[in-house]
């Protein structure tokens, strides 16, 4: 499905934006959330991309430290990985849908979002929405309506952590998008930033494809 190229609303779309930010940041070796990328923490480039799009904007995390960028949510569980996030956003979503960006995701298009957003937003029959790009996977960068959480709540209290089978579980109400299908030039939204190495390389290609815009 290739989505049409027309220019998209730039109104607030009816969801509520999470930054996921309950990581250990164990690779990086110091905070990724409040990490400089090109001169900016990295929870304020989530946030405001989020903001771009939704209509609200929280942090999931127990991060009471970045309350200055947006409202945080606690967590309910200690170290059980975006799992956990999305319950607490689903918990506390003053919306019927929420939209989950990992903080560690600064090239992230709003555009790409929106698009995406648009089409699960239209379709009636759908109770969750993650990306994908290529062979990758990317179920943290999801969308997930409010019902869910008892979804989510049940798979955590039995142990199971893993993104893609809670997902699984949810059937034909699960939609899967390919980011390639909805604009061109996606692969870089989903370079994460996990250690310092890679935070260079991404604030050097970020450097590079805006002096050549």
């Amino acid at each position: 499905m290739r989505v049409s190229s027309e220019r998209v609303s730039t109104s607030p779309l009816p969801v509520h934006g999470f930054v996921l930010a309950g990581g250990r940041s164990s690779r990086m070796g110091v905070d990724k959330a409040t990490m400089p990328f090109r001169g900016r923490p990295m929870v304020e480039i989530a946030v405001e991309t989020l903001r771009a799009v939704s209509a609200e904007v929280c942090i999931s995390g127990n991060r009471d430290d970045l309350a200055a960028w947006a409202p945080v949510v606690h967590e309910l569980r200690v170290e059980a990985g975006p799992a956990a996030g999305i319950e607490a956003a689903l918990e506390h979503a003053g919306r019927e849908w929420v939209m989950m960006l990992p903080v560690d995701l600064p090239l992230m298009r709003v555009e790409l979002l929106r698009r995406w957003a648009a089409i699960v937003l239209a379709r009636e029959d759908m109770q969750a929405s993650y990306l994908q790009c290529g062979e990758e996977w990317h179920p943290a960068v999801c969308m997930v309506r409010r019902g869910c959480l008892a979804l989510f709540r049940a798979e955590l209290d039995a142990g199971d952590r893993k993104l893609m089978r809670i997902f699984g579980k949810l059937g034909e109400g699960l939609l899967v998008m390919e980011a390639g299908e909805l604009m061109g030039d996606v692969g870089r939204c989903f370079t994460n930033v996990n250690t310092p190495d890679e935070l260079s390389a991404a604030e050097q290609d970020d450097i590079l494809r805006q002096g050549a815009g």
